[in-house]
């Protein structure tokens, strides 16, 4: 029964969360998830807190993770293989959590609760950026991407500032319920109230811009489980379609998935549709011959490639790979994709374009280097196809929401079966297709003539993990100065 007692909170949090997420998509619920478990931390010892986080973050990612399950069973044909890395994924990522949960009960036992937003997102920096690691998947703001008022601070400080944000409501509740009364939670409601309103001012300006016409291509295939002769084939038809659409439609720009080029060639590459000097293209696909690259390829009279710098690790490389012989088992592909060097613009028509290759558009720091670089569009070209029928190719599209609003950025995303949508600079969805429907769809948006990104983005991505190192440093200094802390009966803790 005490195990209960103790379990509760970690489940309640876990459950109210993931129904926050796609594909339950009860946002508001982010705003109240972590009350239970906040409050239980507070009356945890330093190893309890860490136990309780790990739980918390195993359970929480294994709901974020379930489409691992269905994608390694179509994969290699075995339900047995497809239950390994739907483990051993939670399993490396919930220490991150056990961190956490670590920091904020020191920040509660120190009366430092203002700080416990902040560790929060400094831990989804680390867990987002962790060398061979890093995966930006599960961040506690995602849920809020169809309300783009409401994330407007990531275009001051990244999502990671919007997950702070919500982690202050969530503490305000937390003191509320805890019987602390208004006045103890009162600089909680005030900081969450004053970060939503100076988000709200940004949304309520007008996304500067000229208006431009793209079209962005649907091909409605399923180029992952698909028959790829066939796929081959009629991609060769709808592509030559799509280009005359986007000539009637008076489009700047044709977008079009990745996954387009067969064999290692580089340019031209091997694609089966021809191309027309009057439309400019863009699509995604592999690269090279003896190093292979994952790269965007564009034409608007001349040929020219960019390389994708942010790989997917078992998909596109396997670390390791000659040390662990059982991962033959997995049919994992032959040979490793090499990551580029440096992020790149493109310079396509009379626009500069920041592509975005699937994966890459996870990670703000490669939409701010795009803008950094000039771009004044930014171009996701997706392939989601693997897990298509699960939550994953919603929560990739949320990314795309939040890289708009990061980088004052308009962005256009092209994905074989969806999602494929078009976002204003300031998050809003102006167009979506249908799920699946073969289509060239026609996409208006203002275009800027430069980047609108904010002169401090990224600085507190880097600003939140060092809190937590400051956190730690104040633990251990207090340990050595003070001997371990003693519990109430007057025995020494850790």
């Amino acid at each position: 029964m005490a195990s209960l007692v103790k379990a509760w909170p970690i489940g309640a949090s876990v459950l109210l969360l993931l129904a926050a997420f796609p594909p339950f998509n009860l946002g508001f619920l982010v705003f109240v998830g972590l009350v239970p478990w906040l409050q239980s931390l507070k009356n945890a010892s330093g190893k309890g807190a860490v136990r309780s986080g790990f739980v918390f973050g195993f359970l929480f990612m294994l709901g974020q993770l379930y489409w691992l399950q269905p994608l390694t069973s179509k994969w290699t044909g075995s339900v047995g293989l497809s239950l390994v890395p739907l483990f051993i994924g939670p399993l490396v990522v919930a220490p991150f959590f056990a961190l956490g949960a670590w920091l904020i009960h020191a920040c509660q036992k120190r009366n430092w609760d203002l700080l416990i937003p902040v560790v929060w997102s400094g831990i989804e920096v680390l867990r987002s950026y962790c060398p061979g690691l890093a995966f930006p998947w599960g961040q506690l703001a995602t849920p809020l991407y169809p309300y783009p008022a409401m994330i407007q601070l990531a275009w001051m400080g990244g999502i990671t500032l919007v997950s702070a944000w919500v982690v202050m409501g969530n503490l305000a509740v937390a003191k509320l319920m805890s019987g602390d009364g208004f006045l103890a939670s009162r600089p909680a409601i005030f900081g969450f109230l004053l970060l939503a309103v100076a988000g709200s001012m940004r949304y309520n300006a007008s996304p500067p811009g000229t208006l431009t016409t793209f079209t962005v291509g649907q091909l409605g295939l399923d180029l992952a489980f698909g028959d790829r002769d066939e796929n081959w084939r009629r991609t060769g038809e709808i592509v030559q379609r799509f280009q005359d659409a986007a000539l009637v439609q008076g489009s700047k720009l044709l977008v079009l998935p990745e996954g387009l080029v067969r064999g290692q060639a580089d340019l031209p590459p091997p694609v089966p549709f021809g191309v027309r000097r009057e439309i400019p293209i863009l699509f995604g696909g592999q690269r090279g011959d003896k190093r292979r690259f994952q790269s965007a390829y564009a034409f608007d009279g001349d040929w020219k490639a960019v390389d994708k710098t942010r790989l997917v690790v078992f998909g596109e490389y396997v670390p390791g790979r000659e040390f662990l012989p059982f991962l033959e088992s997995f049919n994992l592909p032959q040979g490793d994709l090499h990551a580029g060097k440096e992020v790149k613009a493109m310079q396509v028509g009379d626009l500069t374009v920041g592509p975005l290759l699937c994966f890459e558009a996870l990670f703000p720091d490669v939409a701010r280097k795009q803008a950094a670089n000039g771009a004044q569009l930014l171009a996701v070209m997706a392939l989601d196809d693997w897990y298509f029928g699960t939550a994953a190719p919603e929560q990739l599209m949320a990314a795309s929401v939040f890289r708009a609003v990061e980088t004052g950025l308009p962005v256009v995303r092209a994905a074989p079966l969806g999602y494929s949508i078009a976002v204003k600079a300031n998050g809003e969805i102006v167009a979506r297709a249908r799920l699946r429907e073969t289509i060239p769809m026609r996409v208006e948006i203002p275009v800027p003539s430069e980047p609108n990104q904010f002169s401090g983005a990224g600085v507190y991505e880097w600003l939140a993990p060092l809190i937590c190192l400051a956190v730690v440093g104040n633990a251990v200094w207090e340990r050595r100065k003070n001997g371990p802390p003693k519990s109430a009966n007057g025995d020494k803790t850790n």
